[in-house]
């Protein structure tokens, strides 16, 4: 069928156009096949990296390599549409470098980073048998791109959402995201823009600057520039953010019924770094295992609060926190987690790290302490990581000073079924506050995040909360014209409260979801997702809500086992 149509597209030149627009000259499947194992250590041991070849292919099949002799008007309207990656962002991802000794983990761990970037579709890297010698080697690098240039479309009650995002700026691997809502019920509006540098000059270091208005004209400013431990090989990490926000918040106060309204303006510095130094036996062979040690330190200022604060929610504070740990890391690389065919990169292993500091607020200086452990594996049954967080402040007169949280994910093995294949996640999280400090708007714990309930505000906030999520995914055996089809259903059932009230018995905060992920590997949009989200009854006007494309079907968390950056539990979510 797809011959016949490019046979037919041939024709003519606007059909011809059309073609090259919508379909890939190749399946992405065939450009660059992909794998599960990894590269073997013993296979080139002592040999030495003579040559590194980099081949980029764009979304429509062409490589670089590929002649385009005869160019018309459509290739140059393609080529100026999507930004090709440069070989040199490519190969300024990858680990190794011309001359080295082989190494296969630097070789996997340049593999990995490019597959987790947005606009990477497929990539391979191997070693090329044909032209290698005795005592050297060349690599091979192929990389797909993906469409980079995205529309978005999103629907909710009256809120219509519009905007694009580009991946790919350039070629050059920047992101920059636009999106504008509208509210007809309120007659409000929405902005949103920023742009994303990843991996500036090479050295792993990201930057982005943000900017927000949202319906009730709050206000955010964001610039942060960060190098996280992106790999156990990582020796050094550090990140600088500033942020300006300005927005009306609810102001607690005593013996009244409703809360009156008042504005805030905060302005926030966080500063932090930290250094690794691995454990494992063979260093030079293989890194898994590393002690951390990080600092952080913060400054929270409120140039404009409430003239009467009873409860001090509005003080500005600052903090300095220390922590060491032990974090090993490890990899294993399937398919068919949350994608169709396509290699994913679950981490496991196990973490512990203590963690000290000190936190300064209306004039009182409280020591503060922490410990987190974490362990995550494959088993007969399935995959699951547990994280268990405790801090505690140091104070006498302060009662209820400590915090706990408990995330976890499990998913089972792929299940045979009649029409395919199916996977079950199960995720819950546990947060227990501290009254003391988990009360302000800033450090409240809400339940809005990407893979709670996005609709919701961010003012609505607790002291403790019970998030439980469920995920059926099911990859179906059968393709239609080379359409595959993934449904998938999502559901996810919270619960947040204050001090004085049980947490089980608030309101239960209900949503359910219904999606389908849609793969073609001979279109150029070769992967749509399309979701429904419904949330019965939503805070603060407590309505119904509709919720159009917005829900993903990767947005279980699940553990990295990076290492973290110090931080008070709870604060911040």
């Amino acid at each position: 069928m797809y011959y016949k149509i490019e046979e037919f597209s041939d024709q003519r030149k606007f059909t011809k156009f059309l073609h090259r627009l919508v379909f890939r000259r190749k399946a992405d499947s065939v450009s660059v096949r992909t794998r599960t194992k990894k590269l073997t250590q013993e296979s080139y041991d002592g040999k030495y990296i003579r040559n590194i070849t980099i081949e980029t292919i764009d979304p429509f099949g062409y490589g670089s390599k590929d002649k385009k002799e005869n160019s018309q008007w459509y290739d140059w309207f393609t080529n100026h549409l999507h930004g090709t990656t440069r070989m040199s962002v490519v190969d300024s991802y990858l680990l190794f470098k011309k001359g080295e000794e082989y190494n296969a983990q630097k070789l996997y761990e340049s593999e990995r980073l490019l597959r987790e970037m947005p606009f990477i579709n497929r990539v391979n890297i191997s070693v090329a048998d044909s032209t290698s010698t005795r005592d050297s080697i060349d690599v091979v690098v192929r990389v797909l791109d993906s469409w980079s240039l995205k529309p978005k479309f999103s629907y909710s009650g009256s809120k219509i959402g519009l905007g694009v995002s580009e991946e790919n700026f350039l070629g050059l691997g920047h992101g920059v995201d636009l999106l504008y809502r509208n509210d007809s019920k309120e007659n409000q509006d929405y902005l949103l823009g920023s742009y994303t540098a990843y991996n500036l000059y090479g050295t792993y270091i990201n930057a982005q600057v943000l900017g927000e208005r949202d319906f009730d004209k709050n206000e955010r400013i964001n610039f942060n520039v960060r190098r996280d431990f992106f790999s156990p090989l990582t020796v050094w990490a550090g990140g600088f953010t500033f942020e300006y926000f300005m927005r009306r918040v609810a102001l607690p106060m005593a013996d009244v019924d409703e809360y009156p309204t008042v504005q805030i303006k905060v302005f926030s510095q966080d500063l932090w770094g930290g250094y690794q130094i691995p454990v494992s036996a063979q260093q030079s062979r293989n890194v898994s295992s590393n002690i951390a040690l990080m600092a952080r330190v913060q400054n929270y200022q409120y140039k404009d609060s409430p003239y009467i604060d009873q409860f001090d929610y509005f003080q500005t504070y600052n903090s300095f926190l220390a922590s060491v740990g032990y974090i090993q890391r490890k990899y294993s690389v399937e398919k068919n987690i949350f994608l169709y065919e396509q290699p994913e990169d679950i981490s496991y292993g196990k973490s512990f790290s203590l963690t000290g500091g000190l936190l300064s607020r209306s004039n009182d200086v409280m020591p503060y302490a922490g410990v987190s452990a974490a362990y995550g594996d494959f088993t007969k049954i399935g995959y699951f990581n547990i994280k268990a967080q405790f801090g505690r402040f140091f104070n006498q007169d302060i009662d209820n000073k400590e915090s706990f949280r408990l995330d976890g994910t499990y998913f089972t093995n792929l299940m045979r079924w009649k029409f395919g294949q199916l996977r079950h996640f199960f995720s819950p999280t546990l947060a227990l506050g501290n009254p003391q400090h988990n009360y302000s708007y800033k450090d409240g714990i809400n339940i809005s995040g990407p893979d709670e309930f996005p609709v919701y505000s961010d003012d609505y906030i607790g002291t403790k909360k019970l998030i439980l999520r469920y995920q059926l995914q099911l990859f179906v055996n059968k393709t239609w014209k080379n359409f595959h089809f993934s449904p998938y259903v999502t559901t996810a059932f919270g619960w947040l409260a204050m001090p004085e009230a049980k947490l089980l018995n608030t309101h239960t905060n209900t949503k359910i979801g219904i999606g389908v992920l849609i793969n073609n590997p001979y279109l150029v949009f070769n992967r749509i997702q399309i979701s429904f989200t419904y949330y019965p009854r939503v805070p603060f006007d407590y309505n119904s809500v509709f919720d159009f494309n917005s829900n993903r079907n990767n947005l279980m968390p699940i553990n990295s086992f990076g290492t973290d950056i110090p931080h008070f539990v709870n604060f911040g979510n």
